[in-house]
């Protein structure tokens, strides 16, 4: 006997198991069901509510006495929205189902809840303080849930609130995967399934879709709803998230129009397809071929400067990707898929200690070439080169100070793992930064063109699975950059407009959302703390007093008044001396740099310590001598905002 239609399935199984079908769970299976198990199922109602209305009221100053619980079901969410609110409506597609949640709400005395078919609730042109939709997406095709979230926007009362709950990560295996796919598609894949799992041969196949929260966001962002708040739940096999948003309270939501998705084009190439052909080894030797059939390596021994059309853009993001580093001049850095080095060379430059890693060999020796051709100005640590598995980064555990990843991290099949291996060799409080593209990367015309000529990956970019993976690994912090590329430009008058909040205010803010749907600029911090030096010019604070002078020397004591350490001068780059200008009677400078009284060890913060700093030669006649603390490779003191001291020395 050949399965039934499959929607009169789905209505029988939700009358079966009107529990069940909601929350996944054998104890709420009818067969299974005690008056326990139906206690507990209504409370996790009671606990989403409870935890949405934390959310809303950081949004919105008004009460929320009517709600909407759209593909309520058997009234979970939409009972103990009763106990809350003046006024529910709980909308359902299924008859049946609503008489099972009619019944349910007058076990539980919810006497507020007014039941309506989903065709009743499109027939009023009704509008609610709150609009939830718990766990319904899931059950759609990702446009098909998207365009019914457009249009229950349309509900939301303007300054009103939205509530919604999806899931956005499966950690089931791929081979489950395209078993799922397959009993989805196919009603006698999923009754042959359904036997063997041990259940009814006609129990419908339940979709777990899974949406990226960015596509979601967007989509709110399109409808004027503001001040997003995002939490979000692990579980063993699905991650979901509960985005509460506000409408924007001066007008109603102006929604767009849902997007027809055009089909794609012949050829069209999938990024998620190649990570599911091919293994990690298979992807290695894709680049190294890259690398290796490059006749002219011109273009990637030049960058940043390869060619007008695409240096600004990069300039752009590397200031940000350095700005976010916070790094510190001698510390260690990762260089992530640091290609031809040209990178790690401007790291060097900087006084940093670069370690150019890539799967390339010959990626590698364009890196060596790199740093033959264009050897940094002087005296800089020697870059280090690693070669990558592209599983394990061959490093011992808290290694390295920074991690950078320009334009990288796109190219990871792997890139929860990566995210764990960052973890593992970073020190605690150390960085990993970001500059990437952004969540439709592999759909555009390069990225097609680069997977389709040189079969190398480019994959899209979710910032929310990475954060997933990098909290499992170990960081506590994630911060994006926000920022045009290219700059947002405008006349003089607009410009002060600007300045003033006015309408150019509104049109910069417009461009720099629209600038972000394509790049992803963003660091991650692990968890712990790092020690603050006098690398950091945040750590040069002092206080100077003179003792004796005379023509060839000055005593001088120094307190360390900040919140690091001092290294000793023996340190190198940011190691702390006492050293002095020298200037003539009348104040002209002769001397900047004169003189150096080195400290013989560390200073902490609140330590003081007393040199002789020798003059030597100062000349004849009259001099003048400001004192100040130098902190080598990093700073003067005095540049900082600290209190130098001039001393006059007689002739």
């Amino acid at each position: 006997m050949p399965p039934p239609d499959a929607n009169e399935t789905a209505n029988d199984f939700l009358l079966r198991e009107p529990l069940y079908a909601v929350l996944s769970e054998p104890r709420y299976r009818q067969r299974n069901l005690t008056a326990e198990a139906k206690r507990e199922f209504f409370e996790t109602g009671e606990r989403y509510v409870s935890r949405v209305m934390a959310l809303a009221e950081r949004l919105t100053a008004g009460a929320i006495d009517r709600a909407l619980e759209f593909g309520c079901g058997p009234g979970r969410v939409a009972i103990a929205l009763a106990r809350r609110c003046r006024e529910v409506v709980a909308a359902d597609v299924s008859d049946p189902v609503l008489h099972i949640a009619r019944k349910f709400a007058s076990e539980n005395h919810a006497q507020s809840v007014r039941f309506v078919s989903v065709d009743e609730l499109r027939g009023r042109d009704e509008v609610f303080d709150l609009v939830n939709c718990s766990l319904l997406l899931q059950r759609l095709d990702r446009d098909a849930g998207l365009a019914m979230l457009r249009d229950l926007l349309r509900r939301v009362k303007p300054g009103g609130v939205l509530a919604l709950e999806f899931p956005f990560a499966s950690r089931t295996s791929q081979v489950k995967g395209i078993t799922r796919s397959l009993r989805r598609a196919v009603p006698l894949m999923n009754a042959a399934a359904n036997v063997i799992l041990g259940k009814k041969w006609d129990e419908p196949f339940m979709p777990a879709t899974t949406y990226s929260i960015e596509s979601v966001l967007r989509v709110l962002e399109s409808a004027r709803f503001r001040d997003a708040v995002v939490s979000l739940t692990e579980e063993p096999d699905l991650s979901t998230c509960v985005i509460v948003a506000r409408a924007e309270p001066s007008a109603a939501p102006a929604v767009d129009a849902p997007q027809p998705v055009a089909a794609p084009e012949a050829g069209w190439i999938d990024a998620r397809d190649i990570i599911a052909a091919r293994s990690i080894e298979e992807l290695n030797a894709t680049a190294e071929v890259y690398f290796a059939s490059l006749q002219d390596r011109t273009f990637q021994l030049a960058k940043p400067f390869s060619g007008l059309t695409e240096t600004p853009a990069i300039l752009l993001n590397l200031a940000v990707l350095l700005q976010c580093l916070h790094a510190r001049p001698g510390q260690r850095v990762l260089d992530f898929g640091g290609g031809s080095g040209w990178l790690s060379r401007i790291l060097t430059q900087l006084g940093l200690r670069a370690v150019v890693c890539d799967v390339s060999s010959t990626a590698l020796e364009m890196a060596k070439e790199t740093y033959e051709r264009l050897p940094p100005i002087g005296d800089r640590p020697a870059p280090e080169f690693l070669h990558f598995d592209g599983r394990t980064l061959a490093l011992p555990d808290a290694s390295v100070d920074r991690i950078v990843c320009f334009d990288a991290f796109h190219h990871v099949p792997n890139p929860a793992e990566i995210i764990r291996e960052f973890g593992r060799v970073l020190k605690p409080g150390g960085i990993a930064a970001f500059a990437e593209p952004g969540p439709e990367h592999s759909r555009s015309a390069q990225s097609q063109f680069e997977m389709r000529t040189y079969g190398v990956l480019e994959s899209d970019v979710d910032v929310d699975a990475i954060w997933n993976a990098a909290r499992a690994s170990g960081f506590s912090e994630l911060r994006l950059a926000v920022f045009n590329i290219p700059p947002f430009q405008v006349g003089l008058e607009a410009f002060r407009d600007m300045l003033a909040g006015g309408a150019a205010w509104v049109r910069w803010s417009d461009a720099t959302r629209e600038s972000l749907h394509n790049v992803r600029d963003f660091y991650l911090v692990k968890s712990g703390s790092e020690p603050l030096d006098s690398r950091d010019a945040a750590a040069l604070k002092c206080n100077l007093e003179i003792g004796a002078v005379s023509r060839s020397s000055i005593a001088v004591t120094a307190t360390n008044r900040g919140r690091g350490t001092w290294l000793p001068s023996s340190a190198g780059i940011g190691g702390v001396a006492i050293g002095c200008h020298l200037f003539d009677g009348s104040g002209a400078l002769i001397r900047f740099d004169f003189a150096r009284a080195p400290l013989d060890r560390a200073c902490e913060p609140g330590d003081s310590v007393t040199v002789t700093l020798a003059l030597g030669d100062i000349g004849s006649g009259a001099r003048l001598v400001e004192v100040d603390c130098v902190s080598e490779g990093v700073s003067w003191f005095g540049p900082q905002g600290n209190r130098t001291v001039r001393v006059p020395i007689p002739a």
